[in-house]
């Protein structure tokens, strides 16, 4: 693993402003609307790290950006 690589922490945050719910790196849970992946970490060669997101809407990290992933971001 590089030094360099960036690793973001996904915290709890009760009524955050931020949540998971409205990031862009988010994929929801279809069968369940509480919990979703988080895509916003990458490998060396581009594949995604998805981790599970427990609560969307009381979740949030430091890499949190508003809006929809386009396709090009997502593959």
């Amino acid at each position: 693993m590089e030094a360099t690589e960036k690793k973001t922490i996904m915290h709890e945050e009760i009524g955050t402003k931020k949540p998971c719910s409205s990031c862009k790196w988010q994929i929801a849970d279809p069968t369940n609307p509480l919990r979703g992946q988080c895509t916003v970490n990458r490998n060396a060669m581009g594949g995604v790290w998805k981790r599970w997101i427990a609560d969307v809407a009381n979740v949030t990290c430091s890499q949190h950006m508003e809006g929809k992933l386009s396709f090009r971001e997502h593959v």
